[in-house]
């Protein structure tokens, strides 16, 4: 049997009425009209989980400055209903955050399947799209900085190679003559490494740019294969398969009087299967991540 809520008690009183000012700056009408919170038939428990996340969400604007906006009633009623329903405390965080995130004029993050998606994955599922977004972030950050840096000294690394090739190219010039074989042999690896860093510093932007733009692979860990297919309905994460072929053997019969020259060629297909970082896991993850603080 449900146990109603008695909402005389100071704690509960003081507590709803933290929620209620909060959640007033959020919708139109007001909290009492619209009856998001307050339900006859609502358990204590579900109640306290909504006001606890309401005021971890309000704890989180003051930290972080935020003026709160109105949002669509579409996005918060489900956000504060599933929330109801969260056992875990780090998610419930997430929840707190996710609402904080969402009223923010500066983010302007308005996307009603993210309380969706938030209701339907696990804590072992959340961390592992969160840590495929980390190390994705990391992984951007690094090359990022490193082709701003390789932009800069690019035209620089050019005239040194083009330099050094030109010199290697007249020292072995100079030693073209029998008795100096092994001298210009010594040269020719050199000025050979020289183009061959030359024409790198030719392809080293474009490189880096693709390595930037590549698709995280999600690590799977100690997943299971129910939470993969679980985060790959919701469209967090997806496979991904390339199919290549090799030549395995390759053979020639070369008998002086067959007519026609007959190749036998063996080709055996592979596939590699990946799962990756979807757009939409990257942009949830984000609104479900505590902002920088000012």
């Amino acid at each position: 049997m449900e146990k109603k809520i008695d909402v005389t008690s100071t704690a509960v009183e003081k507590g709803l009425d933290m929620a209620k000012s909060f959640l007033d700056k959020l919708i139109m009408p007001a909290v009492e009209e619209v009856g998001l919170l307050v339900k006859d038939h609502v358990t204590m428990w579900r109640f306290n989980n909504q006001l606890r996340m309401v005021n971890k969400a309000k704890a989180y604007c003051d930290k972080h400055d935020i003026n709160p906006k109105t949002i669509s009633l579409k996005v918060l009623s489900p956000l504060l209903e599933y929330s109801g329903l969260e056992e875990d405390e780090s998610l419930q965080d997430k929840w707190a955050i996710l609402l904080g995130n969402m009223v923010d004029s500066d983010q302007n993050i308005e996307n009603h399947v993210f309380p969706y998606i938030l209701s339907q994955i696990s804590k072992n599922e959340y961390d592992l799209v969160e840590k495929s977004f980390q190390s994705k972030y990391l992984r951007m950050t690094s090359l990022t900085a490193e082709l701003t840096q390789f932009v800069i000294e690019k035209p620089n690394l050019e005239i040194e190679v083009r330099k050094k090739v030109a010199d290697l190219k007249e020292q072995i010039e100079i030693y073209k003559s029998y008795e100096h074989y092994v001298k210009r042999q010594e040269l020719g690896q050199q000025l050979k490494k020289s183009e061959y860093d030359l024409s790198h510093l030719r392809y080293r932007e474009s490189t880096l740019k693709y390595k930037i733009a590549e698709p995280e692979q999600v690590q799977r860990g100690n997943a299971q294969e129910y939470e993969l297919s679980n985060l790959i309905r919701l469209g967090l994460v997806k496979e991904v398969r390339e199919a290549y072929a090799n030549s395995k053997t390759l053979k020639i019969p070369n008998e002086p009087d067959e007519r026609y020259l007959e190749v036998e060629v063996e080709i055996e297909v592979e596939s590699n299967d990946s799962i990756i970082l979807t757009e939409l896991g990257e942009l949830f993850i984000k609104a479900c991540t505590e902002k920088a603080t000012k």
